[in-house]
C-alpha cells in the first residue's frame, strides 16, 4: 500500500522503468499494465489517478511510435543506408552526365577551339594574344578534382559491394570519367597530382606533389582500359550513356593528343601512344556502331544537331542528354553558329594568300 504523503518521485521512478521495459512488450501485456496502473492509483487513492492516468498513457505512446524510432532518417542518405542496389550506383553515375561533361556554352574557352594561339572567336581572347597569365586559383581545377572525388568515391563502393555484374556499368562509367577530368587537367597544366581515393582532411595525400606528366597520362590510360572493360556496347547501353566504342573513341583522341604533343617535343613514348590512337580508332570503325547522319538526305548535315531525334542519330558518339525541368540546356531554344578567325600565325594556303594580295 502507498503512503498518502509518499513523496510524488518515488512514484514515478519505478514505473519510468517500467515504461522502458515496455516497449518491447506486446500490445495484449501493455493493455495488463494500463489496467494495473488505473486500478493502483485509483482504487482509494484519487488523489494521484491523474499521474497514474498520465504514466499509463506514456507507456502506450511509446510503443505505438516505437516502429518510427527504428526507421532510418528519411532525409539524409548516409553510406550505411546507401550504396545497396544497382541503382544506387546508377543514381551516383548520374551525377557526372550533369556535371562533367562539357557543354561549349557553359565550359568556358578552356575547352573550345579558341584556345589556341593560332586562332580566335569572335574576339580576340588572352591566349590568342599571348598574354594569358595563370591565375592563382581556378574554377576548372577545383572543379575537376571535385569530380574525381566523386569517381573515386563510386569505384571505391563499387569495389567493396557484392552486387558483381549489375553494377559493372556504373563502375566503367566512374573509370571514364576519372580519365575525363585528368585530361581536362593536363591540357591546361601537365603533370598534376594523381588522387585515387577518398580524401579526408587530415590526409597527407590532400598535399601531393605534381605527378610527371607521363604517369599522369599512364594512369588516364589505365582508367580508360578499366572502363571500355567494364562497359556494355553500344547495342546494350542507355541512350545518352557511355558504352565500351565510346570509351574508344575518346581513348584515341587521348592518345592522338599527347601522341603529337612528344613527337614534336622528340619525347620517349610518343609512337607508341599514337600507335594505340591508331588500333582503338579501327576498334570503333569494326564495330560498326556508328555511321554518317542521312536520315535527311542533301539536308543531314543542317539537321544533325536541330532535328528531334538528333540525340539518336548513329553519327553521335558522346552526347549530353537534355531533359525540360530536369537538366536544361540554356540554348535548348536558339541555334548558334560558331566563328573561328585565324591569327597572324595561321598556316594560310597558297591560294587564299595569292588571293589576298
Amino acid at each position: 500500500m502507498i503512503p498518502r504523503k509518499l513523496p510524488l518521485m518515488l512514484i514515478t521512478q519505478p514505473i519510468m522503468r517500467i515504461t522502458i521495459r515496455c516497449t518491447e512488450l506486446s500490445p495484449s501485456a501493455l493493455m495488463q499494465i494500463f489496467k494495473l496502473l488505473t486500478m493502483l492509483f485509483t482504487k482509494n487513492k484519487f488523489k494521484y489517478f491523474k499521474y497514474g492516468a498520465f504514466l499509463a498513457l506514456l507507456v502506450v505512446s511509446i510503443s505505438s511510435c516505437n516502429k518510427f524510432l527504428d526507421l532510418k532518417p528519411a532525409s539524409e542518405i548516409t553510406d550505411p543506408t546507401y550504396w545497396k542496389t544497382a541503382n544506387d550506383f546508377k543514381l551516383a553515375a548520374n551525377f557526372f552526365y550533369q556535371n562533367t561533361l562539357d557543354d561549349p556554352h557553359y565550359s568556358g574557352t578552356n575547352n573550345s577551339d579558341n584556345m589556341s594561339d593560332i586562332a580566335f572567336g569572335t574576339q580576340t581572347d588572352a591566349v590568342s594574344a599571348g598574354t594569358y597569365v595563370a591565375p592563382e586559383t581556378d574554377a576548372v581545377w577545383d572543379n575537376a578534382y571535385s569530380w574525381i572525388r566523386n569517381a573515386n568515391k563510386l569505384i571505391q563502393e563499387g569495389s567493396n559491394a557484392e552486387l558483381g555484374q549489375d553494377i559493372q556499368p556504373y563502375l566503367g562509367e566512374g573509370y571514364f570519367f576519372r580519365a575525363y577530368n585528368y585530361f581536362t587537367l593536363v591540357k591546361l597544366y601537365g603533370g598534376v597530382p594523381i588522387i585515387s581515393k577518398v580524401l579526408l582532411p587530415s590526409d597527407p595525400e590532400v598535399f601531393s606533389k605534381r605527378a610527371d606528366r607521363a604517369v599522369v597520362f599512364d594512369s588516364i590510360l589505365r582508367d580508360l582500359n578499366f572502363a571500355i572493360a567494364d562497359l556494355p556496347v553500344k547495342k546494350d547501353a542507355e541512350t545518352g550513356r557511355i558504352c565500351k566504342e565510346a570509351a574508344q573513341a575518346f581513348k584515341a583522341r587521348v592518345c592522338l593528343f599527347e601522341g603529337t604533343w612528344r613527337k614534336f617535343r622528340g619525347l620517349t613514348g610518343a609512337d607508341s601512344l599514337l600507335e594505340q590512337a591508331y588500333s582503338e580508332a579501327n576498334n570503333v570503325i569494326a564495330s560498326n556502331a556508328y555511321s554518317l547522319y542521312e536520315a535527311k538526305g542533301a539536308e543531314s548535315y543542317r539537321y544533325l544537331f536541330i532535328d528531334a531525334t538528333s540525340i539518336d542519330n548513329p553519327e553521335s558518339i558522346i552526347v549530353k542528354k537534355y531533359r525540360t525541368n530536369i537538366n536544361v540546356n540554356g540554348w535548348a531554344y536558339g541555334v548558334s553558329w560558331g566563328n573561328l578567325n585565324p591569327t597572324k600565325k595561321w598556316p594560310m594556303p597558297t591560294f587564299a594568300r595569292t588571293a589576298c594580295r
